[in-house]
This record gives C-alpha cells, sequence and structure tokens, in this order.
C-alpha cells in the first residue's frame, strides 16, 4: 500500500476532519437555539406569553374605556384624572417591560440580528431590574381601590356615565365586568411572584441566573406584602359591585366597612317539596334568596337578617379519639 496516497486520501484529510467537525458543532448550536431543551427557557415564554394578554387587559382601560367616555364626554375631569392617572404609569411601563421580554427571547432563540455577545440565555437579570423599576409604581397600585370607590359612586348620580359604563361591558373587548381590570395589576405582581419561585427552584444555587431570579423574587415579596390589603379590599369591592348586579331587591350592597364572606344553598322544605334557597353571607347581614325566574343569574332577596341581632345555637359533633 502507497502510504503516501493513503496520507492524501481526501477521506482522511486533517482539513476536511476539522471543516465537518465544525460544521456538526455549528448545526448542533443552531439546534440548541432553536429548540432550547432548559425548563428556564419554557418558564420565560410563559412570562412573555402572560405578558401580552396582561398588556391586553390593561388596553381595555387606557385604550378602549378611554375612547369611550372621551367620545361622549360621560366622565367628569376630577375623575377622569384620578382613573387615568393611575393606570396609564402601569401601562406604559408593562409596554416598555413587554418589549425587552421580546428581544430577550429572540436572543435567547438565535432570532434576533443584534450582536450576540453576552449570555443571553436568562431572564432573572431582566426581571430583577424590571421588579426594582415598578417597585417605584405601587403607590399608583395603592389607589386602585380608591378610584374603584370613585367610579362606582359617579355612576349612581351621573346617568350618561352609568350609560357608558352599561353599554362598554357588553362590547366583545371587555370580557370581564369593567372593574375586575383594574385588580390585573396586582395580581399581576402575585403572578411574578410564582414564576420567579419556580426559576429559584429550578436553578442551582451556584448557577449565574439564581442570584438575580432570587433577589428580583424578595423584591415582588415585598411589593404583594404591602399590597396585599389593597388587593383584598380590590376582591371585595368588586365582588359586592357584581352582586349588586345579581341580586333584586337591594339596593346599596355597596357599603363602607361590608365585607362579603361566603355564599352557598341549602333547600327548603316546602309543600311543593324541596326548594332551593341561596344564602349570601356579609360581615353584617344574610341574604337569603331564590333564583330568578328569567334566564340570567340573578336572585330574589326572601328576606335579610342582621347578624348582630342573631344568635347561633345548635349542637356540634365532638372530635372521637
Amino acid at each position: 500500500m502507497n502510504t503516501a496516497a493513503q496520507g492524501s486520501s481526501p477521506l482522511l484529510s486533517p482539513v476536511l476532519s476539522d471543516v465537518g467537525g465544525a460544521r456538526a458543532e455549528e448545526e448542533e448550536e443552531a439546534r440548541r437555539k432553536r429548540y432550547p431543551a432548559d425548563k428556564a427557557y419554557f418558564i420565560a415564554k410563559e412570562i412573555l406569553a402572560t405578558e401580552r394578554t396582561y398588556l391586553k387587559d390593561l388596553e381595555v382601560l387606557t385604550v378602549w374605556f378611554r375612547s369611550a367616555v372621551v367620545k361622549e364626554n360621560a366622565m367628569p375631569e376630577g375623575l377622569m384624572t384620578l382613573f387615568f392617572s393611575n393606570i396609564d404609569p402601569i401601562y406604559e411601563f408593562h409596554r416598555g417591560f413587554l418589549k425587552e421580554l421580546e428581544q430577550r427571547l429572540a436572543l435567547w432563540e438565535g432570532r434576533s440580528n443584534a450582536p450576540t455577545k453576552g449570555d443571553y440565555q436568562r431572564i432573572g437579570d431582566l426581571m430583577l431590574r424590571n421588579m426594582h423599576m415598578l417597585k417605584e409604581l405601587t403607590g399608583y397600585l395603592q389607589k386602585h381601590d380608591e378610584v374603584l370607590t370613585e367610579l362606582e359612586k359617579a355612576t349612581k348620580y351621573i346617568k350618561k356615565l352609568e350609560m357608558v359604563y352599561k353599554e362598554f361591558e357588553l362590547q366583545k373587548v371587555c370580557y370581564l365586568p369593567l372593574n375586575t381590570f383594574l385588580l390585573k395589576p396586582i395580581q399581576r405582581l402575585m403572578h411574578y411572584k410564582l414564576i420567579l419561585g419556580r426559576l429559584c427552584k429550578h436553578y442551582k444555587i451556584d448557577q449565574r441566573d439564581y442570584a438575580d431570579c432570587k433577589n428580583a423574587l424578595k423584591e415582588v415579596t415585598e411589593m404583594t406584602s404591602q399590597l396585599q390589603n389593597s388587593l383584598i379590599r380590590l376582591e371585595n369591592f368588586q365582588k359586592l359591585t357584581e352582586l349588586q348586579h345579581d341580586l333584586l331587591g337591594i339596593d346599596n350592597l355597596v357599603a363602607a366597612g361590608r365585607e362579603f364572606i361566603r355564599e352557598g344553598c341549602l333547600y327548603k322544605l316546602t309543600k311543593k317539596g324541596l326548594q332551593q334557597r341561596m344564602f349570601f353571607l356579609f360581615s353584617d347581614m344574610l341574604l337569603y334568596t331564590s333564583k330568578g325566574v328569567t334566564g340570567t343569574n340573578q336572585f330574589k332577596i326572601h328576606g335579610h337578617l342582621l347578624l348582630h341581632r342573631m344568635l347561633v345555637s345548635g349542637s356540634f359533633p365532638t372530635a372521637k379519639h
């Protein structure tokens, strides 16, 4: 065998072998960028997808509801200022945050034409920086229960605003009760807290993104603790206004200090047999109702009991040891 010929064989050429190896590495890198297997990548994708949905929810208020009330000149100037000055800064922040998320995921997946120097396959640094910024806006979030209260009051004495409000809720874009959208910003913080918790569980302590995720979680936990009472008041107010529309026979369900506790059904034995009754328990009274005759979710009130005049008695089973 001619060893010289063997050395020059293209099948054994070190140059071609190196080229082939480099090409294989490039293909592997491209495949890794296109289909990342890291769990953190899929969590980052979840943050991006839910952020897009959340921003559309904010636009129900900042774009569509604003357009409706401005078109009809239905909202007093003072209420306009209170309402939109406390939601617009939140909306603008999340617009910028969404752009950053989109850019980061494009780099992570290798879809961006921008220079790719640095480690872009992480999300903690982005979350930490934006949680710092969002923390500066908590003052606006704390005023959302005041916004809801003033809006509810205004719809009771300004007929044009009440009409615009009700017509807007019938539009396709307003797929939930309008006041529900004002709960979204604080609820979004709760979602960030859950997602950052998942990221911290996924990463090992010595991984680069762990420290940023841990610090971001600390920031958002402080915010949610600070806003917990505001969220409780918002959710209670939203439930009371929802029930105000559903309960026939009571005009002022939304009252200072009143809290919704729970609802449930019991059966009343009558000459016609068992009839369902729906009970609604509040901090100061108990309402008992029956289903309305129409096809709606409304209930007709049969009576209400004031709790401060009630005495609860009965036998309760004792625990078996």
